[in-house]
């Protein structure tokens, strides 16, 4: 029996799992440093062996040991490149759902010539989209079309029937991933030209969007959504926005955040301190009652909904630090992991929004929408962990299976990849409604 290997056991571990035991012929190893991760995925079924694992130290030792056909890779983004090396030196294959970095782009010529295949950035967002967007953006140039302008927006949220905190969010995935986020840099392309919102400046870049039976969201841009013009081949795009979805109130709370320095990685001697003090200290008045300091910092006044959401959370209360040293973000963390969190009788929702308009030959003009409203399930799976664990697992099982057989470095947009992907996902219930319309 062929046998496929997990590195990471944590949020998107279990929908990956289950998939693969439901359909997948194989044996399933799964390593994790976590413990408890470790029991949790053990429980979902007999066919799995678990191996407690550093990610620092330990990968090639798994490789060796079980000598796996794939390896996927759900480890922090640090991790990836070195794990992905070793897959390579061991002529393995991998799937996993970070975005590619110039660092493995280097070694397409390496993977290619080992008759490899490495499958990036196959989850939800980065994932599904790409699929969606290829798949809209081959049938226009299959017709003679050319693509004006692409925007993707995507959120992973609380479903409406669990928005019930003053935040408007819930952790569906790792509280240091969402705030590392909160300092990328943005750039859109927008009538021909390049626009770059660096260091978290996009969150004072929002518009509001309305989808229809699910009410107002903000959307901001992240990343690098001109590179897409190459990734898609849409040279011809003037205009191209890849964003996500919150809850209005989300870009004002980060952009206030940021100005005060909440997402910095600088450690600080914590010792003693309260979550007031350390606000306070942060805003620049050190001994000032924490409420205050924020609201002299930045002229604002006690029913300020900014000052409300971070009294709500914990900010301002005389409750000891939990560590002797850290970095405002490992404050941020503690805070959101704490507070942040789905009840056992509450969902998710995950949104996939795509506009593509196109032009063709005889004038015509029309524009194309792929849409996902996928909801978690209470007490079993969130919507964010479905959708961005079961990709890889369909992938995983088609290489297997030969489906997907062609060697090389791929993101998910070859028609090879996103067109058995997306049929199979639609069998899960992962199902992307398409529209078209006039202009």
């Amino acid at each position: 029996m062929k046998k496929v290997l997990l590195f990471g056991a944590g949020r998107i571990a279990g929908p990956y799992i289950d998939y693969l035991t439901r359909k997948g012929d194989c044996e399933l190893i799964a390593a994790d440093i976590s413990s408890d991760s470790l029991a949790r995925v053990a429980g979902l079924s007999e066919r799995i062996t678990v191996e407690r694992m550093d990610a620092s130290n330990d990968v090639e030792a798994i490789i060796d040991r079980y000598a796996p056909d794939v390896v996927s890779i759900f480890l922090p983004p640090e991790c990836l490149r070195e794990a992905v090396h070793i897959c390579m030196e061991k002529n393995v294959n991998v799937v996993h759902p970070i975005y590619l970095s110039d660092e493995l782009r280097a070694m397409q010529e390496e993977i290619e010539a080992r008759r490899l295949i490495v499958i990036a950035e196959l989850g939800l967002d980065p994932g599904i989209d790409h699929m969606a967007a290829a798949r809209t953006i081959d049938k226009i140039h299959a017709r003679g079309g050319a693509v004006e302008s692409f925007r993707s927006l995507c959120g992973a949220l609380p479903a409406p029937d669990s928005n019930v905190n003053p935040w408007g969010y819930k952790l569906s995935w790792s509280p240091a991933t969402l705030i590392a986020a909160s300092k990328r840099t943005a750039k859109i392309l927008e009538n021909g030209e390049e626009i770059v919102w660096p260091n978290g400046e996009t969150y004072e870049h929002p518009f509001l969007y309305d989808i229809d039976g699910l009410g107002t969201f903000e959307a901001y841009a992240n990343a690098d959504a001109a590179v897409y013009a190459a990734v898609y081949n849409i040279p011809e795009a003037k205009s191209i926005y890849r964003g996500t979805l919150r809850y209005p109130g989300w870009c004002e709370t980060i952009s206030y955040m940021n100005r005060i320095g909440y997402f910095e990685t600088s450690q600080k001697e914590t010792k003693g301190l309260t979550f007031a003090d350390f606000t306070s200290r942060q805003c620049g008045f050190p001994g000032k009652e924490a409420k205050e300091a924020m609201m002299r910092r930045f002229n604002l006044n006690p029913w300020s909904a900014f000052i409300m959401r971070m009294e709500w959370l914990g900010f301002f209360e005389d409750r000891a630090l939990p560590f002797d040293a850290g970095s405002p973000r490992d404050v941020v963390s503690h805070l959101f992991a704490e507070k942040l969190n789905f009840t056992e009788k509450e969902r998710d929702i995950v949104i996939l929004y795509d506009t593509v308009r196109a032009r063709y030959p005889d004038g015509r003009r029309k524009e194309y929408k792929s849409v996902l409203i996928d909801y978690g399930v209470p007490g079993k799976w969130t919507s964010c962990a479905r959708t961005t664990g079961v990709p890889p697992a369909v992938a995983v099982r088609f290489i297997l299976e030969g489906k997907i057989s062609t060697p090389g470095l791929y993101t998910p947009t070859s028609r090879e990849i996103y067109e058995p992907v997306l049929n199979e996902l639609e069998n899960e219930g992962i199902i992307l409604d398409e529209y078209e319309s006039d202009l």
